[in-house]
């Protein structure tokens, strides 16, 4: 997942004051996401990573692009966060890439899209309201830049097609970022029709789920440090009721949301106290305004089609 891992300066591991320069862990990471994503891109335009010999050129490119968009995606992301702290005077690492598992025969790459994100260090002190919004906002902010050019272009690129009654497909959730661009390059598809995305288009589309999970208004995501620097202490009612939409999204929509609640709840489903001074004011709230816009367009309740429990249940 991309983000940031934060906490109060005591408890913050040593030496990510000093982390100026690319660690050899960092390097390998961000290697292996790169094999990873790859692989990912080479599944997505129908290309086994194990069979070479097999891939035409034409299908290798468009693998590629799906690597560089989604290596840009994170990287804008984690850039946004990196260089605000540092003109804010916060010590923060250089990213940590997590790439995905495998690729694996017979099962592919986990997840699907070949990456978790990647997450910097940052030394959280007591700090203005300001400075959480602006640190916090800026990598949505930055990651969505470069989602919304991946989601035009691999929506312009990607074609509709005819879906027969039980094909066996991955259906995925769209939300209305990717709704509007289908509206606006191919406005004749019909109801029986899916459009098969391109691999930038699938880039654009894990941009979209990643920074809407990013915005969820929970804990130490950033969209728990944003509703932070609004509410201050006040966050934390607001948390735990997220916290159980979330459980419930679970388990009305997409099971995948569990295991994200399941991970918000082992990082602390509550914000910890580090508010210097008073939350932010109305006229200091842009941010958080703009990044509400962004998590409206890039959030869906099922980014993939799976039956619901209610279903599973007979309900």
């Amino acid at each position: 997942m991309s983000g940031e891992q934060s906490s109060p300066q005591e408890e913050q591991p040593k030496g990510v004051a000093g982390e100026s320069s690319w660690t050899p862990v960092q390097i390998g990471l961000f290697v292996a996401s790169v094999i990873t994503m790859t692989a990912a891109g080479l599944m997505a335009s129908q290309l086994d990573p194990f069979s070479p010999a097999e891939w035409t050129k034409s299908q290798l490119g468009a693998a590629l692009s799906y690597t560089a968009f989604m290596v840009a995606i994170v990287g804008a992301h984690e850039a946004g966060h990196y260089l605000t702290a540092r003109r804010r005077g916060v010590a923060v690492s250089r990213p940590y890439f997590l790439p995905g598992l495998g690729p694996i025969p017979g099962v592919g790459v986990i997840p699907f899209f070949g990456t978790f994100g990647a997450f910097i260090k940052m030394e959280w002190t007591r700090m203005r309201a300001s400075d959480i919004l602006a640190i916090a906002g800026w990598g949505p902010v930055a990651g969505f830049v470069v989602t919304v050019a991946a989601v035009f272009l691999g929506v312009a690129l990607s074609e509709p097609m005819v879906i027969a009654e039980g094909e066996d497909l991955l259906f995925l959730g769209d939300p209305l970022l990717i709704a509007a661009a289908t509206k606006l390059f191919h406005p004749g598809m019909e109801a029986n029709m899916e459009l098969m995305l391109h691999p930038i288009g699938l880039a654009g589309w894990v941009g979209c789920l990643l920074t809407a999970l990013n915005l969820l208004p929970i804990g130490q995501l950033d969209g728990g440090h944003l509703v932070y620097g609004v509410f201050g202490e006040g966050a934390r009612k607001f948390a735990i009721v997220s916290f159980v939409v979330l459980v419930a999204m679970g388990i009305l929509f997409f099971p995948g949301w569990l295991l994200l609640a399941g991970f918000v709840w082992w990082m602390g489903v509550k914000h910890p106290p580090m508010l210097k001074g008073p939350p932010a004011r109305p006229g200091q709230r842009a941010m958080a305004w703009g990044c509400l816009v962004i998590f409206i367009l890039t959030f869906t309740p099922s980014p993939v089609v799976v039956d619901a429990l209610p279903q599973w249940l007979g309900w």
